[in-house]
């Protein structure tokens, strides 16, 4: 009967060794398994990145990969952004977009960030980002749409234009001056 002990005390020992690693792991297990999937809490994680100065520590959200392209905008919007990269390296010239997609310039410096989000029905939500970029107040409205449980940008309009503008007008003047 002695010889079944130990064994009883190593399985409890690893029983007690499993539960802990178990619930050390429970608090981070919540964040990745099930994330807030809001619209709103997409659109803050995106700008939290903007609050401060491009000069300082405010970075932004950099895209300088396909992968990062195509984790935050559309199918759509992400191929013509990938494309007109691509295509512009190749004449070396500029982007269309050749600033910041998500502020819509090239450099910032933003206080005073709230987003908002409203659901517009089914598989859609519209978000308001309104700031203080230097000085100045601004507003940045987005157009979402959720992919899976995951929300993608499908449109960002700035004071002036739209993200998708910038292609539309490219296309349109790439067309009036044929290559020769």
């Amino acid at each position: 009967m002695t010889s079944g002990t130990p064994s009883r005390v190593a399985w409890s020992r690893r029983s007690i060794l499993t539960a802990l690693a178990a619930t050390a792991a429970t608090p981070i297990l919540p964040a990745y398994a099930a994330p807030d999937s809001s619209a709103k809490t997409f659109l803050q994680q995106i700008y939290q990145n903007y609050v401060g100065s491009s000069a300082g520590a405010a970075k932004g959200v950099p895209l300088p990969a396909a992968k990062d392209v195509r984790g935050y905008f559309t199918v759509g919007l992400a191929t013509l952004i990938l494309e007109d990269r691509a295509s512009a390296a190749k004449r070396g010239e500029p982007p269309a977009l050749d600033g910041d997609p998500f502020v819509g310039h090239q450099e910032w410096d933003i206080s005073n960030l709230a987003v908002e989000a409203k659901d517009t029905g089914g598989a859609k939500a519209i978000g308001t980002v309104t700031f203080t970029n230097a000085g100045k107040q601004e507003k940045v409205v987005v157009e979402l749409l959720r992919s899976g449980k995951d929300w993608r940008i499908a449109d960002i309009q700035w004071d002036e234009s739209s993200l998708r503008a910038l292609y539309r007008k490219k296309a349109t003047v790439g067309d009036a001056y044929p290559a020769r």
